[in-house]
């Protein structure tokens, strides 16, 4: 009769185990889907898989620093502050030490399961790799699109970006398929984001401007996919045909150049609207739309770029921000002259950005002849 009751509080209670490691399992995948839509899940992914954590099984995520924190967390293995999980097991009692063992060995059986059990996934690599791409935080949290090699916040009112964040990485410019020497004839649409509130190639055609790569399709001349998406619309602006073909050229080789010298660079890109006067105390914000789709023309353009550079002690990146208008520029001027304070791109662009060093990153960099190839 004991042996009987026995079995049958082995059998509930493992079935229960079960039972709840594929809940977890199931919570696990669905927000792991979510949060690569809604970046307030991104955010505070890690507490919500620590709370959903059974039998000690907890999701190990990479942590970002985030835009709406004010603490500094290192990354890797530095200077991160955790509370210790470590104790002392002397003087434990003998069914706490069987309850720690039985956890182990659950924890053992629940990795050789076929069952993924919500630490093994096909979007776990997005995941992750959302967190490199976004290491220094997102500036802002308006409908966030992920792709392969870049993150971007859209703005469906003016059918353009709020901002592009790309991790340029020297790796990419070591080779070149073959594909990518062929661009696309037209900009394609983003099958997640409704035709109502993106711009189309008619809305290009005949206009005094043309379509502008946020992330440049230079930057990822190695692979094919990552250069195709650069020409999706959501990564295109309406930019003087003067402007992309000189200074802004020139800025994106510059990021290159960087990313060659230092390994990696992170670049943040996006419009401005500035305010201009209108009379002595009055100030208004006027800019061109174009096509059927009223696609708003930015008068000014930002890009920030955030490097590790080898004598950073302080573990702050330094940072530098160029601010230029959306119009006919001499290309000859040296691209020092269109530095600005991040702050001030803040201001004007309702953005917020990671607090680094602002500094210069390379003065014998930015000088490089342009060629017309693409």
């Amino acid at each position: 009769m004991y042996g009987t009751a026995a079995m049958f509080v082995i059998t509930g209670t493992g079935c229960f185990m079960l039972g709840a490691l594929a809940q977890q399992t199931i919570s696990h995948r669905r927000i792991r889907k979510v949060m690569l839509a809604d970046p307030y899940v991104f955010k505070c992914r890690n507490n919500i898989f620590q709370a959903l954590a059974f039998l000690g099984i907890q999701r190990k995520e990479h942590i970002i620093t985030s835009i709406f924190s004010t603490e500094t967390v290192d990354q890797g293995e530095t200077k991160e502050t955790q509370p210790s999980k470590t104790k002392s097991r002397e003087g434990e009692s003998i069914f706490t030490k069987l309850g720690l063992w039985s956890r182990t060995q659950a924890n053992k059986m629940v990795e050789l399961m076929p069952l993924p059990m919500g630490l093994i996934d096909g979007r776990t690599y997005k995941s992750k790799h959302v967190d490199g791409i976004m290491k220094y935080g997102f500036p802002g949290v308006d409908e966030i699109h992920v792709y392969k090699n870049f993150v971007l916040s859209y703005d469906r009112r003016n059918r353009i970006p709020h901002w592009v964040c790309e991790h340029v990485k020297e790796d990419c410019f070591k080779s070149v398929d073959e594909k990518t020497l062929n661009k696309p004839n037209e900009y394609m649409m983003d099958s997640s984001i409704a035709t109502t509130f993106s711009p189309n190639m008619r809305d290009f055609r005949n206009s005094d401007w043309v379509g502008g790569h946020m992330a440049s399709p230079h930057n990822y001349k190695c692979d094919y996919e990552s250069f195709a998406e650069t020409y999706m619309f959501p990564n295109i602006t309406p930019i003087s045909r003067d402007l992309k073909n000189h200074l802004w050229r020139r800025l994106q080789i510059y990021v290159r150049e960087l990313a060659e010298k230092y390994g990696s660079v992170h670049v943040y890109t996006g419009p401005l609207f500035m305010p201009q006067r209108i009379s002595f105390r009055n100030w208004a914000v006027r800019h061109h739309v174009m096509g059927m789709n009223t696609v708003a023309v930015p008068t000014h353009f930002f890009k920030i770029i955030i490097c590790e550079l080898p004598d950073d002690k302080d573990d702050l990146p330094t940072m530098e921000g160029f601010v230029v208008p959306n119009a006919a520029v001499d290309k000859e001027m040296d691209l020092r002259a269109f530095l600005s304070d991040i702050r001030d791109i803040e201001h004007f662009a309702g953005l917020k950005f990671y607090e680094g060093k602002q500094g210069i990153l390379d003065e014998t960099l930015g000088n490089t002849p342009i060629t017309y190839d693409a």
